[in-house]
């Protein structure tokens, strides 16, 4: 990858070093422990935390933001763990997440990657509800995730195929989840919600 200077931002490592979780990452000094010992890297090779945390204190802001690889970590804590610099990297992923989601709401980047909108729909579903509602969820994920309501249906039918009886037996399908109870005080959940938006 080519790295064109004019267009870092040599300010995106002290963003993310302000946000809750990022406060590590000029502890880095690229040894590469995070990514050797990393699960993920066994399923996803392309998965390099190294390669993430080098790229934020290079300043290569949208590359990072946009990066699908931002949303793998599984958050095993493997690498934090093992980190000679005691940076947590874990927590460091989450701190880069949400300058993500914040930036993708103000319209400056687009999110890929799955993970991100069924983080999203798994909010919203919370944040509405006060509980999880499993069709719910189904229905914003696949709609937003393959484009359009029509396409969504379509691509979570053939999933459901699959999942469907699986669902059922757990008591994830049925006449009961259908129509999901709110939970009492729900006002207090969205105080919540307004808080951590704050």
């Amino acid at each position: 990858m080519a790295i064109k200077t004019w267009e870092l931002d040599s300010n995106f490592k002290n963003e993310i070093a302000a946000m809750p979780g990022g406060e590590g990452i000029m502890k880095c000094f690229q040894c590469s422990t995070c990514t050797v010992g990393c699960p993920i890297t066994e399923l996803e090779p392309s998965y390099n935390p190294r390669k993430i945390i080098q790229m934020s204190l290079l300043g290569m802001k949208k590359e990072v933001l946009e990066s699908e690889e931002i949303w793998l970590c599984a958050v095993c804590q493997t690498c934090s763990e093992r980190c000679p610099q005691d940076v947590r990297i874990s927590d460091l992923m989450g701190a880069i997440r949400r300058i993500a989601e914040k930036e993708a709401e103000e319209g400056k980047i687009e999110l890929k990657g799955v993970r991100a909108i069924f983080e999203k729909a798994f909010m919203h579903q919370l944040e509405k509800f006060g509980r999880m509602y499993e069709i719910g969820l189904s229905m914003e994920y696949y709609k937003k995730a393959h484009g359009g309501f029509f396409a969504g249906m379509m691509a979570m039918q053939k999933d459901y195929q699959k999942l469907g009886m699986r669902f059922f037996k757990k008591g994830k399908m049925g006449p009961k989840s259908m129509f999901p109870d709110k939970i009492k005080r729900t006002g207090e959940v969205k105080k919540i919600f307004e808080k951590v938006g704050e």
